[in-house]
């Protein structure tokens, strides 16, 4: 329970298929006058019944917190994995919350199942006793499948009964689908004699059967009957519309209803059953009882394929100009328009990190505990901020005081999750629900890709930084500092500007080497490197010219003395605190000139080391000096 109201869960796949939307309508209005809130997590795609495969999209479920959850229904039929489908019974029963299965069976659940032996049995009955036919076949689905199975032992019970033989001949396979249904009605074409009526496993391989028939000229019912199953709007459109069985989702809600008031008045799991409805059409030679209906259906289809084609251009623009901008600030800015209503996108705090590859490897737990709230409509002006994911979206309160479902679906790229989308339409628009998918995949590639974009600018900075750059030193390297100077001179070579020129070169590095290895002689020049560093303005360019060289070139007024005496303190500091058996020195020429187009650099470098050199013999006389005392 939350904020007073008993949470739903409704896991399911395709919410933009109609009979799916009418169901989580239907239910909804059922549930909110019982003070219930039903959240809705959905896959957009389909998964296998024997599928091992990880696939990003199921992340969704792991968004359900069972501390607030009061009943799970799983559409089992329709998500159809049931490795995902053990997985949120798992989660739910170790929170002893209970679950609802639809169209199927799972232990220690409720479930809720179509009377699909008794339905098919209604249209083959009625082919049979209203229509008289002596030469039936039977359309199956999927060798094996149990669905199929069920209806193939329906209508041989049914063919035996009015005394025709059975043979395997009098059954094809169109495996629930279109090409395979194509085949299979072809097939029959080339025997000698062509069946009266074809009953058809489901109503998809009805409509591609109906399809074949009448490309070769055969007349649908006169030479043969052809029905369904399921009762999708779609044969409403086939010519003839098809005869077939209603075993829609949305006919499940009243029953689903009265099994999640059972189990949150806590009985114990029983089996629900529910009756389908046959539906007459011309294609068994009968006339339906709405005339109408056909042309409602095709004013709502008409509506929703042209929405659907506006909203997929302004969609894919918008996944394009999401990655194109250089921040996750000004990409979200992308998304404020007409297409995108009543949402809001949180996605992974780690997705904002542009120095890892996020999408390296699977995610676990797929959501983090804080996320980003990348998007939100009901907010304008929009700020991104941080919130706790267990707070689920801004204003939940307020947006389940609404009424309406709460739909969750997962944005995942290169099947790795990014983060998910809540819709929380403020009305009940069929193709609000429809353009789900569309939203879901365009947010899905445009962060994606943004993501991805992002790390490879990170990559291509560190691949010109080891371009530029000495990897030792950090200073650059004697051909990007060339280009670098060249464009100095370019740019402020008639200005006159002043130009200092320091040149440092360690002190002993040959008896660091020798006496204490290389890796002590690498840590002597990274260290007088970082001394030239920290001493030079920002503006200096500075280059490991050699082994133990360094150059800065500084345009403008400089203080060079100055800069020398911080480049010997940093040093005198490092051997301080350093704990080294060894003392680092480095002696700094330094030069002074005026900035001109046509400089040669060579003449810097010779200047400068002169005044370099100067210092060394400064320091050896003083040395030899030091040591004549100590001998005397």
């Amino acid at each position: 329970m939350l904020f007073g109201k008993r949470v739903v869960a409704l896991c399911i796949s395709r919410i933009h298929d109609l009979e799916n939307c009418r169901f989580v309508m239907e239910l909804n209005e059922k549930l909110r006058k019982q003070n219930c809130s039903l959240w809705v997590y959905v896959i957009n795609t389909d998964l296998y019944w024997n599928d091992t495969e990880y696939n990003a999209e199921t992340s969704v479920f792991e968004l359900i917190d069972y501390a607030h959850t009061d009943v799970v229904i799983i559409m089992d039929e329709k998500i159809k994995s049931r490795k995902t489908a053990d997985s949120i019974i798992q989660d739910a029963q170790a929170h002893h919350v209970p679950v609802i299965i639809t169209d199927g069976t799972h232990e220690n659940c409720s479930d809720v199942r179509f009377d699909y032996r008794r339905g098919f049995e209604l249209i083959v009955r009625h082919v049979f006793e209203h229509h008289h036919v002596e030469h039936p076949h039977f359309m199956g689905g999927i060798p094996n499948n149990p669905f199929s199975d069920e209806r193939m032992e329906v209508y041989r019970q049914v063919v035996e009964e009015y005394g025709i033989p059975f043979s395997e001949d009098m059954v094809s396979y169109g495996h629930f689908w279109a090409k395979p249904a194509k085949a299979a009605t072809a097939e029959l074409l080339t025997r000698e004699q062509l069946p009266d009526a074809i009953f058809c496993a489901n109503d998809i391989m009805a409509i591609n059967v109906c399809a074949v028939l009448t490309e070769h000229g055969v007349r649908i019912p006169e030479d043969v009957i052809v029905t369904g199953f399921d009762g999708i709007d779609e044969i409403n459109f086939s010519t003839p519309a098809i005869s077939s069985v209603r075993c829609g989702t949305s006919g499940m809600t009243k029953t689903v209803f009265a099994a999640v008031m059972d189990a949150l008045d806590g009985k114990p799991p029983k089996s629900y059953l529910v009756e389908p409805d046959l539906l007459l059409n011309h294609s068994c030679g009968c006339t339906p009882d709405e005339d109408s209906q056909g042309l409602d259906h095709m004013h709502s289809f008409n509506d929703r394929f042209y929405r659907y084609q506006d909203d997929n251009r302004a969609l894919t623009d918008m996944c394009e100009r999401m990655q194109s901008f250089s921040s996750i600030e000004a990409s979200s800015y992308t998304l404020f328009g007409d297409v995108l209503q009543d949402l809001c996108c949180l996605i992974n705090q780690s997705c904002t990190d542009d120095t890892k590859d996020y999408f390296a490897a699977k995610r676990e737990p797929s959501f983090e505990d804080r996320m980003l709230l990348f998007f939100d409509t009901d907010q304008q002006p929009f700020l991104q901020y941080e919130m706790q994911r267990s707070d689920v979206i801004p204003k939940l309160q307020e947006v389940m005081e609404n009424g309406y479902p709460l739909i969750f679906s997962a944005l995942d790229f290169m099947n790795v999750p990014i983060g998910y989308l809540c819709f929380h339409f403020k009305e009940y628009e069929v193709t609000d629900y429809c353009k789900i998918p569309q939203i879901v995949t365009t947010l899905s590639i445009g962060l994606g890709g943004f993501i991805n974009r992002q790390y490879q600018n990170h990559l291509i900075h560190k691949i010109e930084e080891m371009y530029r750059y000495d990897p030792l030193t950090g200073l650059c390297n004697r051909l990007s500092f060339s280009k670098d100077f060249e464009a100095l001179c370019e740019k402020h070579g008639d200005s006159g500007m002043p130009l200092t020129v320091l040149l440092s070169d360690l002190d002993g590095l040959k008896h660091i080497n020798d006496d204490y290895g290389h890796a002590a002689g690498d840590n002597a020049i990274a260290s007088a490197a970082a001394a030239l560093r920290f001493a030079c303005p920002p503006n200096a360019l500075c280059v490991r010219f050699g082994g133990d060289e360094m150059i800065a070139i500084i345009p403008g007024d400089c203080d060079g003395d100055t800069i020398v005496k911080q480049i010997h303190q940093y040093l005198a500091d490092y051997n301080m605190h350093s704990g080294l058996p060894y003392q680092l020195t480095t002696s700094v020429g330094l030069y002074r000139t005026k900035l001109c187009k046509k400089m040669d650099f060579e003449v810097l470098l010779r200047n400068a080391d002169q005044a370099m050199y100067t210092i060394k013999q400064r320091k050896k006389r003083g040395q030899l000096h030091a040591a004549r005392e100590r001998q005397n």
